[in-house]
């Protein structure tokens, strides 16, 4: 229980104190209903004080609620622009992670086409090899190297450093 609840829990208790003890005094030292009577009508005022100050509690309660909903309401709006830019690094990050992923797709396959490369270039050095043979060999290697042509010019200057 915090230190305003306590507060308030022995406000409470003390008035209901005071209260039952104006009542057994009462009783005690006025013996005619009439004086008793007399008596409390002297505490009408009293009664509208506590009414106001009733009524003036719950005005600051308001008050107090109205700030710390005000509150929330800028914590709410801090959050949601600190999720904003999450989103936006969580984009970037999405864009950059599929540039690599076609980089390394573009990769792959300029290392195989360098394996068939290769593979045409020896076959054309071998000498043992029927002419026609070593020519599709050409040809063949020739089309590689087209393709490898493509596949740098489709890259930017960015993916390449």
């Amino acid at each position: 229980m915090n230190s305003n609840n306590k507060l308030l829990s022995i406000i409470i208790i003390g008035i209901v104190l005071v209260w039952a003890l104006s009542g057994v005094l009462t009783m005690v030292y006025l013996d005619e209903w009439s004086h008793r009577g007399t008596f409390g009508d002297l505490f009408g005022a009293i009664n509208s004080l506590f009414s106001g100050l009733a009524l003036a509690g719950l005005v600051y309660s308001i008050y107090s609620s109205r700030q710390e909903i005000q509150l929330q309401r800028e914590e709410i709006e801090l959050n949601r622009k600190e999720l904003i830019k999450s989103r936006r690094t969580q984009e970037k990050s999405e864009k950059a992670l599929e540039a690599q992923v076609e980089q390394m797709r573009i990769a792959s396959k300029l290392s195989g086409i360098n394996t068939l490369i290769t593979y045409y270039s020896g076959v054309i050095a071998n000498p043992e090899k029927p002419e026609e043979v070593r020519e599709k060999a050409r040809e063949q290697r020739r089309e590689l190297i087209k393709e490898i042509d493509g596949l740098i010019n489709r890259l930017s200057d960015e993916d390449i450093e």
